[in-house]
């Protein structure tokens, strides 16, 4: 369930490049930047401040803020794009041109990496909706989140939380990507984590012996295959490569 497990550079590395959607402070490049020093790094966030704090974590990174699904990048111009947990923030009526951007900067042959939470059996635990569930406790206790004003709309640009089925993703993808791999997993650990996380969040506490347990449970439960009852899902999808010209005789 790693997005960067599906990354393999290759022969030449320093040829090859990696785009995060959704990057955040640039947790995921860091790491990329550590296993792949070589690898040319990209991201986009919707999260002025989270750019500012990517660039500060990935320097060598090329990074942009971004709020609509157009990218600030040219055509074919990575081989691999992440998008984890990334999808169900976007609203529905962009996540059609969302796929159709990454789909048009992912070099024929790139790889796709999709990570998004499933229609589980647990799926009503996804504390990011406990905003929608419970509007007014919500509003009472937290009163806004600190990513909302990520938004132009501020808050009322966050979205419900969808959790997708396979068969939901694949409508939304549609033919565009051949798909190499489907992973599931996460159960309940995973959900209970992410809502005993949240004080850590809110405090702005990102170092803590209790947090980092909860994340190593979190990790646990995410490793494990539990298939359609899954809280989560990956897709590993691949952009055809184009078709060769003959040459004329």
């Amino acid at each position: 369930m790693d997005g960067l497990a599906w990354v393999a550079p290759g022969i030449e590395p320093a040829t090859s490049s990696l785009l995060d959607i959704g990057c955040n402070v640039g947790e995921l490049l860091g790491a990329a930047a550590r296993l792949f020093p070589q690898l040319k790094l990209a991201g986009v966030d919707i999260y002025r401040t989270a750019i500012e704090m990517a660039r500060r974590n990935v320097p060598q990174a090329d990074l942009h803020q971004c709020d609509g699904p157009l990218l600030p990048f040219a055509d074919a111009a990575f081989d691999y794009i992440t998008c984890i947990e990334v999808l169900e923030h976007i609203p529905a009526a962009n996540r059609r041109a969302t796929i159709d951007e990454v789909r048009r900067v992912l070099k024929p042959g790139g790889k796709f990496i999709l990570r998004c939470p499933h229609a589980g059996i647990f799926r009503g635990l996804d504390a990011a909706n406990l905003r929608f569930r419970f509007p007014r406790l919500y509003r009472s206790i937290v009163r806004g989140g600190r990513r909302d004003h990520g938004y132009q709309e501020g808050s009322d640009g966050v979205v419900w939380h969808h959790h997708f089925s396979r068969d939901e993703l694949l409508e939304l993808i549609g033919p565009r990507f051949e798909i190499e791999t489907t992973r599931y997993g996460g159960l309940i650990l995973l959900p209970l984590g992410d809502l005993m996380r949240w004080p850590f969040y809110r405090l702005n506490i990102h170092r803590n012996p209790i947090l980092t347990l909860i994340d190593r449970m979190i990790a646990w439960d995410l490793g494990i295959d539990y298939g359609r009852a899954s809280f989560t899902i990956l897709l590993v999808l691949r952009k055809p490569a184009e078709a060769r010209i003959a040459p004329s005789k």
